[in-house]
């Protein structure tokens, strides 16, 4: 979906086609009077011309017959995922301003664009520890963007892995559980455990609440740094977790999970990889995870420091999706393969 996010324009007209229901409106029909549109709208016809080239140069739209405008195919056909683009919108919106206006400090000074940034902002951990609404409400924006990602993105790595073959998952930084009840639904027999911050857990149940797997995934609040990690599970998961911290602390969560892990189970690495800026400057909607790329590490230190804590059968994967992840499967000796 991100070809029709390439532009800046055009993903503006498609916001406002989205917010003012004129994509619904078109999604009803194979084709409309355009006129007839601009007048329920209330859109001056110059601009609703502008606005109907804007979607139609970007392919969201096509313009069948003079005065006709309708949904082009393609974009009917990811229309269901309306939800993965909203949210891929929203989030650009505010990277999009960060990079326009602090693009010096994201380059010279990374702690000062931290700072400064909305989006930064908006990740807020040290607010995910007390319950309270203010901290509910404050992390509740960023966990509905990462669930909605996640929705879309655990499919290509729980095809891999086969949650089948285990028993008790434990998915450490597992935010809001989307990615253990996406393994529970694919492998009736799992039981999985999410351990997260407190108001992260609390959004979590919000999460599951009257999904059918949602009741074979608990919730340990705690903070994986440093409080106990439960033990008797066969599987240890991380998704989109290890970006968030500095090698060493990378490396001390790696160590804890492999403790965690029952001899014989696997450990799961799936991480974004570093956008591979010199093939294609990235579009509009694929700027907004520039401002994590200088996080995002290549496989090297994830290999490295499995190999060094024992873990065996090491294999790595590149899934390309609309940016590039690793996928590192590795196994604890012991117990059955």
């Amino acid at each position: 979906m991100d070809r029709f996010l390439d532009s800046e324009a055009a993903a503006q007209a498609l916001v406002f086609a989205l917010e003012s229901g004129l994509i619904d409106r078109l999604a009803r029909r194979a084709d409309t009077a355009a006129a007839g549109l601009a007048a329920d709208l209330r859109i001056a016809a110059p601009q609703f011309d502008c606005l109907a080239g804007l979607l139609v140069g970007a392919g969201i739209a096509v313009e069948p017959a003079p005065g006709r405008i309708g949904l082009s195919e393609a974009f009917r056909a990811v229309l269901p995922c309306r939800d993965l683009i909203e949210a891929k919108l929203a989030f650009a919106a505010a990277a999009a301003e960060d990079l326009r206006r602090h693009f010096p400090a994201f380059v010279a000074e990374l702690p000062a664009f931290m700072a400064a940034s909305r989006t930064f902002e908006l990740f807020r951990y040290d607010r995910c520890f007390e319950l309270s609404p203010e901290n509910l409400e404050a992390t509740r924006r960023w966990v509905s963007y990462t669930t909605c990602l996640t929705r879309y993105e655990a499919g290509p790595c729980l095809d891999r892995i086969e949650p089948a073959r285990h028993r008790r998952l434990l998915d450490l930084g597992g935010n809001s559980g989307e990615f253990a009840a996406q393994a529970c639904r694919r492998a009736p027999a799992l039981a999985a455990t999410v351990f997260d911050l407190p108001v992260v857990c609390a959004l979590g149940r919000e999460n599951l609440a009257g999904r059918a797997e949602g009741a074979r995934v608990a919730f340990l609040p705690g903070d994986m740094r440093r409080d106990p990690l439960p033990e008797g599970h066969d599987l240890v998961t991380f998704k989109s977790v290890l970006h968030d911290w500095p090698a060493e602390e990378a490396r001390a969560l790696l160590d804890r999970a492999g403790q965690a892990l029952m001899p014989g189970g696997r450990l799961v690495i799936y991480e974004r990889a570093p956008m591979p800026l010199r093939e294609r400057a990235p579009g509009y909607v694929r700027s907004a995870d520039l401002v994590f790329q200088p996080f995002f590490r290549d496989v090297d230190l994830y290999a490295e420091v499995l190999t060094d804590l024992g873990f065996v059968d090491l294999a790595v994967r590149r899934l390309d999706l609309e940016t590039p992840f690793h996928l590192i499967v590795a196994r604890k000796p012991g117990g059955a393969p």
